[in-house]
Order: C-alpha cells, then structure tokens, then sequence
C-alpha cells in the first residue's frame, strides 16, 4: 500500500523496517479510505515513522505512546531519521491520526481512569433516559439538561423530596452571578425540566420549577432579524462555482432559505429522506416530529450538483459531508451555521445576527409577505403553537404603517 505514495526503494525499506513499519501499510490504506491527499498522506506517514523511532528510542512500544511527550520532543528534534518528520502541524496531527488509527485495531492501550470521574446519579440516568423515550430530545439537548440536573444535585444533595424554592431559587441566583444572556436562558430551561420531572415522579414538591425565576425579557418584543431579498442573491452569488464545497454550501443555504429549516435539521438530512419522485422532503425535527415538505426545484437541483461530486469515501448516508478529509458527516448544526456564516462573510454582508437562524427567519418573512398565512407558516416551520409564527407577523413593516393608528396629539 505504501508504494500509492513513496516510490524510492530507501524510503520504503526506511518506514517498513522502522519500529512503526508493522503498521504502516494500514495506516497508509486508512488514509487513502478517508480521503487524504496524497502530498498530505505523504506527510503523516512520515511522522507516523518519526513517532516509532521516538518511542523506541525512549525504551517503550507502540503499546504505550505519549503524544505530549513526542510533542515536547518535536521542538529541540535533530533526529537523523525524521526525514522530513519534523516540527509543523503535519507532523503533530500526522502523529495523532496514527495512535487512533492505532486504538482503532487494538495495538494502543488508552490510559483511561474512569474512577477519576465520579458517575452520574442514578436519577439524572433515569432523567435522559425520560428525555430521550418520551421528548424524543437530541443528544446535546440530553447533556445540557443532564450537567443542569447533576450540579443542582451536587449543591442540593441528592434527595430532592427535600429540596424547596428558598434553595432552589439561591442556587439559580449564584449559579447567574456572571453568565450572559445564553447561558442565563440554558440553565433555566435546564432546571425547570429537571423539576417538572422530579415533580411527574413524585419525588419533590409540586410546581418547583416555578421557584426558578424567569429572564427579564418581553415575548414577541423584537423584530425577526432576517435578510432581505437582495441579501439573499448576494449570498448565494457567494456560493457560485463548481468547487464541491461551494455546491455544498450552495444545497445548504437554499435549504436554510427556502424551507426554513434548522441547522440541525440539515445536519441530520440522509438520502433516504428525499423523495425524488413525489417531490417531498422528510424532515425529523425536535422531538422526533415528522413532516413532509415540497421540494422546490432550485433546491433540488442544488442537491443533484453537489451530490455529482459528493465525496464517496464515507460510509454514511448523511448527504452532506465535511469538505475536508478525513470525510464525514457533520457532527451536529453548529457546523451548518458555521457554513452559513461563512458564506455571510464571504458576501461582505453586514447583518445583527449570523448564522442558519437568520435564514429560518427569511423563509418565514418570505412567505408572510408572499400570503402564505400563519397557520401554514407554522406548518412548515413545525411550530407547536401560532404564537410562536405570530412572531413573523411583524415581518412587514410597511404594511404594519398602513394598519397603525396615530397617536391623539399627531390629529
């Protein structure tokens, strides 16, 4: 496998007989299977090489690497065999990338000590379990609320049938003292869950979570923060070329644009999902709530161009993949806003707010303005409550002037 990249006899006897050499051929076909370019393949399997004659010069085996230590190493390294396995970030991720591929067969032993980290307690166990059957929640929703839930047990003790709203609503405001506005938000919803939960199963006093006082802020008090129509040509001009991260982050926006869906929501998208021959898109939303979408035809054919050069190497049917090897799937929205702040940044547009969310918004003004009413809005948006969609009502500022009463003393 090593002669898809090194051709020169030396160099190829130089990384087999090495204390690396039994695995190096491995290593090498994993890197092609992710995706790798060669000149960067090139590159780690030399600091794959460097990394054995490190650890063997220091008396050890592949068994019992230390990358802090090989790191330390690579700052005064004058090895006569690095062969171009020095210091630079291709070497130290070079390195990284062969003790998983490493951990991956079995050959490295992780050093893991899980009694450093005290387990949960069995009631926030039982209260992910809860959030995931019954709520259908994603995984970060579960860990957000899951940390909430365990450091109130912690400054609470663990029975909560004791606990009452004079505790509770002290541990929220020293828990507030310094946080911001998002975080303040988190660690309410999070402590209300949890209570509303211990509540359902008898096991603290009823209404609790109303003990945790609410953030000083006004429903339906702002307006939508969205782009405008030229806003959104200008971005999407910003995504022009053949390129395939440009096609990518071509389907991407328009999905965010024109069906307003969440970043979430495009991150988990499969194949599986779009129905060519009705037309539809099914989406999978918070909650585990399903709906079936109509496919414009522009996003369509966004899809169809990115996915002629999608890459192939991945076994996953998510559609959209990272750009970069080694290809996967996207880990979660917060890298489908990433892209759209991005191409925001690369249209050189000035906007309050960055990211998919501003796109959800502009889907909804969009059809506001085009007549669609609330209630379908709020279908496609899978909003549970008109309320919610209320919010866009106050979208169209012009016609909100035509409707607005003066005020006495302007008569």
């Amino acid at each position: 496998m090593l002669e898809t990249y090194f051709s020169a006899p030396k160099m190829l006897a130089h990384l087999r007989n090495g204390p690396s050499g039994s695995f190096i051929d491995g290593f090498a076909q994993s890197l092609e299977r992710s995706g790798y370019r060669p000149a960067i393949a090139v590159r780690y399997l030399r600091a794959a090489a460097h990394l054995g004659h490190f650890v063997c010069e220091q008396g050890g085996t592949l068994t019992d690497i230390n990358l802090a230590a090989f790191h330390e190493h690579l700052r005064t390294c004058r090895c006569p065999r690095a062969k171009g396995g020095r210091r630079n970030h291709h070497t130290t991720f070079g390195a990284k990338n062969f003790l998983n591929f490493l951990q991956q067969i079995g050959v490295h032993r992780t050093n893991a000590t899980p009694a450093i980290q005290s387990p949960e307690p069995a009631l926030v166990v039982s209260f992910q379990h809860w959030l995931r059957k019954h709520r259908g929640a994603a995984e970060p929703t579960i860990r957000q609320y899951a940390r909430g839930a365990t450091r109130l047990m912690m400054a609470l003790g663990t029975d909560p049938t004791g606990w009452n709203a004079t505790a509770v609503r002290r541990y929220f405001l020293e828990r507030t003292g310094h946080g911001g506005k998002s975080s303040v938000e988190k660690l309410i919803t999070s402590l209300r869950v949890f209570l509303r939960y211990l509540a359902v199963q008898s096991l603290c006093q009823a209404d609790l979570d109303k003990a945790v006082p609410a953030y000083a802020s006004w429903r339906l008090a702002e307006l939508p923060r969205y782009l405008t129509a030229e806003q959104v040509v200008d971005l999407l001009t910003a995504c022009d070329g053949d390129s395939p991260g440009r096609r990518r982050d071509r389907a991407i926006l328009l999905l965010l644009a024109r069906l307003g869906l969440r970043a979430g929501d495009v991150a988990q998208l499969r194949l599986a999902d779009i129905e060519w021959k009705a037309g539809t898109l099914r989406v999978c939303g918070k909650s585990g709530y399903q709906v079936r979408l109509p496919l414009p035809q522009e996003v369509g054919d966004a899809i169809i161009a990115y996915m002629e050069c999608r890459p192939t190497v991945a076994q996953s049917d998510r559609v959209f993949l990272r750009n970069i090897a080694p290809f996967r799937p996207f880990l979660d929205g917060g890298s489908v806003s990433l892209v759209a702040k991005r191409a925001m940044r690369r249209a050189g547009m000035v906007t309050p707010v960055k990211g998919a969310h501003a796109l959800r918004h502009t889907a909804a003004t969009q059809m506001l303005r085009n007549g669609v009413p609330l209630e379908q809005i709020g279908l496609v948006l899978r909003h549970r409550g008109v309320d919610t969609t209320a919010h866009y009502a106050k979208a169209d500022v012009n016609l909100l002037q035509q409707i607005a009463q003066p005020w006495p003393e302007a008569l």
